[in-house]
């Protein structure tokens, strides 16, 4: 899998926590839960992607 796929997936299934902390109605610490799973998913896909942007600069720089 490479960076984009990784980023893509990891923040959709962020998204989807944030979405059913929202419908579902649920106790505190359960919802506490997910959604800190919620961001934690989103940032980690965040940083994936970030990586794939910054990969063609740094290529650029090796080459110069």
């Amino acid at each position: 899998m490479n960076h984009v796929t990784k980023g893509i997936v990891f923040v959709l299934a962020g998204i989807l926590f944030l979405l059913l902390s929202f419908i579902l109605p649920l106790p505190t610490p359960l919802w506490a839960v997910i959604l800190g799973a919620s961001i934690i998913l989103n940032c980690a896909g965040t940083v994936f992607l970030i990586r794939f942007i910054q990969e063609p600069d740094q290529k650029k720089k090796e080459l110069e």
